[in-house]
């Protein structure tokens, strides 16, 4: 009603209309330009804005503002009975701290993470009580000043090169301020070794106060976690959370530092993992929950952490909603709600280009995020590094395999019975080779075969984060059809 009675009717007079009705609200309007006095007072790990918007002798609390802004007014009533216009660029600069702050009865609320959003709001105000901790907190995540070296703990067996003696030393830094983070290197470049001498320097700190810590993988990273464990961090004590004859009593978990798991047994067992509270919650591979409104998403976003870590090689800055998705889990509210985010963040980013905004949700997101490429470390870097993957079958491929095993196990008994082993050798090798074939493809063997096949799988998906990383692939097959 006031944008009205403040824009459309003096243009309509103005036009030539004839104005009936009572416009007297018109000669109250406060001319004076608002003016901000800013208290921040601090908590353990929040901070509590109270800010009042003077208009000449008039005061309002900000938290009156925002909802006038929220509903799209520009004019609001002061306690005199006169009417303060609100200044057009404080929609543009706050709404994000509007939008994701905390309401409060006295102002808003935000965690440590969400610092960054007061920057305006400090630069506007004029007269300011500011908590000391406010700026040493805001300046720590500014310059990551407070990321200092660590020990590398006794128990870890083996070197770290330098750039992985920094990763260490930044999830320390993350610890000691209870942030989550995302550990975003290269594919190659070690990540599954800096989180357990991570983990191995927690244990031996006494940290995790005797909780256990929970390590959530893609199926087929399974056997590289327990032989990089057994190599590196022999001391860490490990349960395998997973298969058919798995405990689902949480109480066991006191018993051992990691617990390791599948996303698929997770989204399972999610109504026990939920109910123990862990030291922290770690995801390997974090682009399998890329898809905020996929069912592992919401399943991880449910686990109940003290601290909280992603580990990806595909570049999570490349797609802002994906972004969105993992900093939900690592850093909960620093982004806002999902609707929020898509309308304010994704959409101008992605489809206008906005560089402003860009350069917001960088800012927001830097302290959080460690990404370093191959190039940046190539010096360091050994002349070729070697990975194995391994995976179990799909079920349609393992009941060919098994079908095809037993076919062949049966026709060379019959034919070792009958003609001796010389006269099979070719028929064994062909059956190798058949066994082979249905690893790989079970339609090099069976072209009607319908099912998926788990090497292909991780192929592709391999080449498909090679790719999302700018690098190019050479795939070698002996069977290249």
């Amino acid at each position: 009603p006031y944008d009205f009675l403040m824009h459309s009717i003096p243009a309509l007079t103005e036009a030539g209309f004839e104005i009936f009705g009572d416009t007297s609200a018109l000669g109250r309007v406060n001319h004076n330009t608002p003016t901000l006095r800013l208290n921040v007072n601090s908590g353990l790990d929040w901070f509590e804005l109270d800010a009042v918007v003077q208009y000449g002798d008039q005061e309002i609390r900000l938290a009156e503002v925002r909802k006038a802004l929220r509903k799209g007014e520009r004019y609001i009533k002061l306690a005199d009975g006169s009417i303060g216009q609100i200044p057009e660029a404080w929609l543009e600069r706050y709404k994000h701290l509007f939008a994701i702050g905390e309401e409060t009865e006295s102002g808003l609320r935000l965690s440590n993470v969400q610092l960054s959003l007061v920057d305006e709001l400090l630069a506007d105000a004029g007269q300011k009580n500011v908590a000391p901790e406010f700026y040493e907190r805001r300046e720590r995540l500014k310059t990551l000043d407070g990321i200092r070296p660590q020990p590398v703990p006794a128990g870890f067996r083996g070197g770290l090169r330098p750039y992985q003696k920094a990763g260490l030393d930044w999830l320390h830094f993350l610890h000691d301020y209870g942030f989550g983070g995302i550990l975003a290197d290269d594919m190659g470049l070690g990540k599954t070794i800096q989180v357990l001498a991570f983990l191995q320097s927690l244990k031996e700190t006494g940290a995790a106060n005797g909780s256990a810590a929970l390590l959530v993988v893609p199926k087929s990273l399974l056997a590289n976690w327990q032989r990089e464990s057994a190599r590196f961090t022999p001391g860490l004590r490990i349960l395998e959370y997973f298969g058919s004859a798995r405990s689902r009593e949480t109480v066991d978990f006191e018993a051992y530092d990691l617990i390791l798991t599948t996303y698929g047994t997770l989204l399972r067992d999610i109504e026990h993992l939920r109910a123990y509270r862990f030291h922290y919650a770690i995801l390997d591979e974090s682009q399998a929950v890329k898809n905020p409104l996929a069912q592992s998403a919401k399943a991880v976003r449910l686990i109940q952490a003290e601290h909280r870590l992603a580990m990806t090689g595909t570049p999570v800055e490349n797609n802002t909603f994906e972004l969105w998705s993992q900093f939900a889990f690592v850093n909960p509210g620093l982004l806002g709600s999902m609707d929020y985010f898509k309308r304010e963040f994704a959409a101008p980013i992605e489809n206008r280009q906005s560089e402003e905004t860009a350069a917001l949700l960088k800012r927001m997101i830097h302290p959080f995020l460690l990404r370093r490429t191959k190039e940046q470390v190539a010096p360091e870097l050994p002349p070729r590094t070697e990975r194995i993957v391994y995976t179990d079958l799909e079920p349609a491929q393992r009941k060919l395999y098994q079908q095809t095993r037993d076919h062949y196990r049966g026709l060379l008994l019959g034919m070792i019975d009958e003609s001796g082993m010389e006269n099979a050798r070719m028929k064994i090798l062909e059956g190798l080779l058949r066994l082979r074939q249905i690893c790989i493809h079970p339609a090099l063997v069976e072209p009607a075969y319908r099912g998926d096949s788990a090497k292909f799988e991780i192929l592709l998906e391999t080449l498909d984060t090679l790719q999302a990383e700018g690098h190019k692939a050479l795939v070698f097959s002996q069977f290249v059809q």
